[in-house]
This record gives structure tokens, sequence and C-alpha cells, in this order.
């Protein structure tokens, strides 16, 4: 998929030493030198591969990046608008592509055109990831209302996915209804194989998804990305209200950095979350620095 984006000279330059499963995230900024994130490190992007002088590397430049706009958009703008207006365009596979440029304003952003910069974010589907934190989940029979937290790009999705995974796996029949704002849970029209029990829509915000969801295909359990807005929370109640169960994620460096989040003390206070799971970049993405009880006691932490 990237060599479907990326002009053939870049793409070549990005693989000399490394392979895609390697490359987390690729940034281009119009007269600045690109840089890759490989196993979770940043380089700069040279003509010769990956290197660590900035003076040797490739510099983008705006009819570079506009080019990877126009490409992942099938030369179509017009077509994703929805998606662009919102900062981003999800490709098949689940790549992310986020957009920057000059907002177009009436009332509300219309589009955004002059793209200066892109940040090209690439999942990667790493089976098993979540099986040392599978029983914290799995209680039982009982689902635990469970919340991965860390800062970006410490493998918050790729956790979620193996979760809803490793049910469908396992053979546990329950429903799961994935809300996917962005398409990167499911990779678009379920580009991603995420088991036999998975229903999702895609691109549509998170409180009409959910709620869509309930309605639609009656869930055992809802799956979410990335929970921020108070509208985000008061769907989640409004389902753990319903008996459906619920795992998500959400950015947040810590528990006590969780704690001072905006429309999450109620959450805190009710105990609506049975398990926290921590996760980090501290030895490469999806450290799980540690699991945590509905008060927050810990369960256990470090590296697994």
């Amino acid at each position: 998929m990237l060599q479907k984006i990326l002009q053939k000279e870049i793409y070549n330059s990005l693989l000399l030493k490394h392979n895609e499963r390697e490359i987390n995230e690729i940034r281009l900024r119009a007269s600045k030198p690109i840089v890759v994130i490989c196993n979770s490190k940043p380089y700069f992007l040279g003509e010769y591969g990956v290197c660590s002088n900035a003076n040797q590397a490739i510099y983008a430049t705006k009819d570079l990046i506009s080019n990877i706009v126009f490409k992942a958009s099938d030369y179509s703008i017009y077509s994703v608008n929805e998606q662009i207006k919102q900062g981003f365009l999800t490709l098949e596979g689940g790549i992310r592509i986020g957009i920057c440029g000059n907002a177009v304003v009436e009332d509300a952003i219309k589009t955004i055109n002059e793209f200066n910069s892109v940040c090209i974010r690439i999942p990667h589907l790493i089976k098993n990831a979540a099986l040392p934190i599978f029983n914290q989940i799995l209680n039982g029979g009982n689902i635990n209302n469970t919340l991965i937290i860390s800062p970006p790009g410490a493998g918050k999705t790729t956790m979620l996915r193996d979760i809803v995974y490793q049910f469908s796996n396992h053979n546990y029949p329950y429903n799961f209804f994935i809300a996917d704002e962005r398409g990167e849970i499911t990779g678009g029209n379920n580009a991603i194989n995420l088991g036999n029990f998975c229903d999702s829509i895609c691109f549509l915000n998170k409180k009409d998804s959910i709620l869509f969801g309930l309605r639609s295909m009656s869930p055992d359990v809802i799956v979410t990305d990335e929970l921020g807005a108070k509208d985000d929370f008061d769907a989640l109640e409004y389902a753990l209200n319903c008996g459906v169960k619920v795992v998500a994620t959400m950015h947040a460096s810590s528990i006590e950095d969780l704690k001072t989040k905006p429309y999450f003390q109620k959450f805190l206070e009710n105990k609506y979350f049975k398990r926290y799971i921590v996760l980090s970049k501290e030895n490469g993405a999806g450290t799980i620095d540690g699991v945590y009880r509905e008060n927050l006691t810990r369960i256990y932490g470090g590296a697994i």
C-alpha cells in the first residue's frame, strides 16, 4: 500500500535497510527532511536508506506531499472530503494519513487545501500481543470493561485489535461491535482479519457509531479507539447501562495522567472500567507497564 502512495524513489530508499513491517511512521513536512520511525526509533530518510544525519536526508516538497494526498484519494479529493476536513485519510489495511494545510472555513471546516505536511502511520498486526493480559480481560467467562491507555504511538490500537482477535481465536462467541471512527481498527471494510464475531461501522463519530451498534447489532461488547470528547463518554455510559461490555483506548501517559482527563471523572468515581492496561514504548511499542484494578491499585507491571 505504501508503494501506491509514495514516489518510486522515496519508496525504494525507504526499503533499502528496512522492510515495511519495521516501519511505524513516515512524516513529510514541506522544505524539511523526511523523518521515518523504524522499530519505534526516529531516523531521517536519505537516498541510501534511513540515516541519522539530517544533512544526508531527502527533503520533502509541497508537490511531493500533495501528490501523496491525491494518490491516497485515488485522485478524487472531493470523494474523501469528509475525511480530509477532519484531518486524515484512511487507506485499506488501516494506514492512516494525517494531513495539515490551509483550512477553508465557513462556520465549520469545509475542507483543507494547500497541503504542507503529512504523517503516514502504518499499522502492524502483532498476533498474540494481548495474550499476557487476556486473562485480566476475560475473568471466569465474564468480560471486564477494559481501558487501554498510553501516549501516542505506543501500541494501543495494535493491542485493541489483538484482544478482539483472541476472543475469536479462543472460540468465545461474543458479538463484538467496533465503532471505528477513523477506519484504523478494522482497516476499513474489515480489511484486517479480527476474527469471526465482529461487526463494524467506519468513518462515523463515536457517539453515533455506538448508538447505531446498539440499535442494529445487539452487541455483547463495544470496541472503540481514542476516547476524548464528552459525547464519547456519554454514549459509552449509555451502552454500559444497557448491559453491554466495553473495551476502549485513550491517550494518557500514566494512571496519574488519566485522573486529570476531562469528562473521565464520572467513570473513575463509578468504577465503570474494571481493568486498566498501561502501555509505553520503553522496550518498544506495546510494552505493558502495568495492569490496574477498578480502584486503580496495581495488579502487576513491567515489560512482558
